[in-house]
């Protein structure tokens, strides 16, 4: 329970350090007539990942989107065309997280951390590819019943972000595999 109740702290106290100094460095801006855009807007209310990292730390996603994604998709698009999509998405999604994990730092824990959040991105690509068809039938559902469904969506993908930040925090990858396998149950 200990373990749960730290990664759960680590996770608001990552957002609340962070979004806190953005704040303060738009307001410093804001006093020398400068406008500096907002940073974070409620990513852990967002129920899925995408729409997370288009909440969480919004410069660095726009900045890797437009010099680094997009013309890795279009290059890759272009230079294998029999490149079936899919593997295109999971190629280009694995590597911008990797590369804004390395952004962060250079050790496992970063380069994991990555990983995890473009597997987790390839991964609601795919189901939200899967879903499309299906949403005439949920939005037939009863109010309360899409409502419920969007928070389970939004307590998914806090606790994949928050299970992520142990990556992140560690100081190596042994510790956060224990750490994790710890969480669930796996090891004493």
């Amino acid at each position: 329970g200990w373990a749960w109740i730290l990664v759960y702290a680590y996770a608001f106290q990552i957002f609340f350090d962070f979004s806190g100094y953005t704040d303060i460095a738009i307001g410093l801006g804001g006093l020398l007539g400068i406008q500096l855009p907002e940073n974070f807007n409620q990513p852990y209310r967002r129920s899925n990942l995408t729409l997370f990292w288009n909440n969480w730390h919004i410069t660095l996603t726009q900045w890797f989107r437009a010099y680094f994604f997009n013309p890795f998709t279009r290059s890759l698009r272009t230079r294998y065309k029999n490149l079936a999509p899919v593997w295109v998405i999971l190629i280009t999604q694995v590597s911008t997280m990797l590369l804004i994990g390395l952004w962060h730092g250079v050790s496992w824990g970063f380069v994991l951390w990555g990983i995890w959040h473009g597997l987790g991105l390839f991964v609601q690509n795919r189901f939200s590819d899967w879903i499309k068809p299906r949403l005439p039938v949920i939005q037939r559902l009863p109010r309360w019943q899409r409502k419920a469904l969007d928070g389970l969506n939004t307590v998914f993908t806090f606790h994949f972000v928050a299970l992520g930040w142990v990556w992140f925090a560690l100081p190596s990858a042994v510790l956060s595999v224990r750490v994790i396998s710890r969480l669930f149950g796996l090891a004493a």
